[in-house]
């Protein structure tokens, strides 16, 4: 039998070890395997102890999985046969396979849980990572320092989560090149550009600036969600493009929000007045004003406009807001997954912290709309 056969049937042997149904050559068989165990074949046992799961990619069910195994052979140690001639052939055989393969399962049960340790869900924090000149670092809330000094730029990082871009001496070249600012789900970062504006990116998100502004407009593009404060310069107007449209400004305060799934881009005005374009149409916004556009559509309306920059202050606002749409909010920022479009039609006003544990946020919630929330694994499912 050659090698490619052999490792071919080991599934098939696995699972009929497990399932009481292997003949005496393929218990000769098995033993011969796992005489010789070493690090392939754990792997390999892990591999096949994982087939059966329709997504891999879901932790608790491989770690149940292997545990459901453990137990199988486990149990297989002090099975009792009622054929006597079945106990006098197989039970010696049986023990020692058993043993040998129970001893391989607990070490992969200890490799996996080591590998793959319970995913802790905690409030996002600030976490980032910033591409520049063709190098990605990763950013946290560490300590003061300087990040990059070169060409005439220097990128300093604070402790609270923010980096500063300062151009000094920078050639146009240097000036013009793009760079990435981008947070994960669960993480958020601020940014003071190289003209004093600031911006601050939530879970998810991602902005593309130039290392410094030059000519006559300073563009930057958004993904996700930020909040802008942009520093006054009527001589060089301040434009963002998000989800194709664009916001001019000259000096102002603005929250914008266009996640993939979302339907459309939101644009809210707190201070100042914005130009918003959106497929030929363009509109100015004055403070308390938001402009949702989608489908080449625009609508403008009144609101509180603090509510929508709330979460810049450490705090979730929701009012009159969907569950669908607060569902999301906490997956992005707690990093979990939910099934948005299960949510029942309804409508919440809820203010909770952003540093809450999830448990407390879903017991609220819960509180709040008379439906029960729980977590299963890393997921937020609606109890029925």
């Amino acid at each position: 039998m050659t090698t490619m056969e052999k490792n071919a049937s080991k599934p098939d042997l696995f699972e009929k070890f497990i399932a009481e149904k292997s003949t005496a050559a393929e218990l000769n068989q098995l033993f011969d395997y796992f005489g010789s165990a070493d690090k392939q074949l754990l792997e390999d046992l892990i591999n096949t102890s994982m087939e059966q799961e329709s997504d891999i990619s879901d932790i608790t069910a491989q770690q149940n999985r292997l545990d459901a195994i453990h137990a199988k052979i486990s149990a297989q140690l002090f099975i009792e046969p009622e054929n006597r001639l079945i106990r006098m052939v197989r039970s010696r055989e049986l023990a020692k396979i058993a043993a040998t393969i129970l001893l391989v399962i607990s070490a992969g049960l200890l490799l996996f849980r080591f590998l793959h340790p319970p995913h802790q869900i905690v409030p996002g924090t600030s976490v980032a990572s910033l591409s520049i000149d063709g190098k990605k670092a990763r950013l946290g809330s560490g300590k003061d320092g300087v990040l990059y000094r070169q060409h005439g730029i220097e990128v300093i990082t604070k402790t609270d989560g923010t980096i500063i871009y300062k151009a000094i001496n920078a050639d146009a070249e240097t000036a013009s090149r793009l760079n990435t600012l981008e947070t994960p789900r669960g993480g958020e970062y601020s940014i003071i550009l190289s003209d004093g504006s600031v911006v601050m990116l939530n879970a998810g998100s991602k902005l593309i600036f130039p290392t410094d502004f030059r000519g006559s407009e300073r563009k930057v593009y958004v993904e996700g969600e930020a909040f802008f404060q942009v520093a006054k310069n009527a001589a060089q107007p301040f434009i963002v493009a998000i989800g194709g449209n664009e916001i001019k400004v000259l000096g102002t305060r603005f929250n914008v929000s266009s996640y993939p799934g979302n339907e459309g881009t939101e644009t809210t005005l707190l201070e100042g007045s914005i130009q918003f374009s959106s497929a030929g149409n363009r509109i100015i916004l004055k403070p308390n004003q938001q402009v949702i556009a989608r489908n080449g559509q625009i609508q403008l309306k009144k609101v509180a406009a603090e509510d929508f920059s709330a979460w810049t202050r450490g705090t979730f606002l929701f009012n009159d807001v969907p569950l669908a749409v607060v569902m999301q909010q906490l997956a992005r920022w707690y990093n979990v997954d939910v099934q948005a479009e299960a949510m029942p039609q309804k409508n919440l006003y809820l203010k909770l912290s952003r540093k809450a544990d999830i448990n407390e946020v879903l017991e609220m919630i819960s509180k709040a709309t008379g439906y029960r929330f729980n977590l299963e694994g890393n997921k937020i499912v609606l109890e029925e």
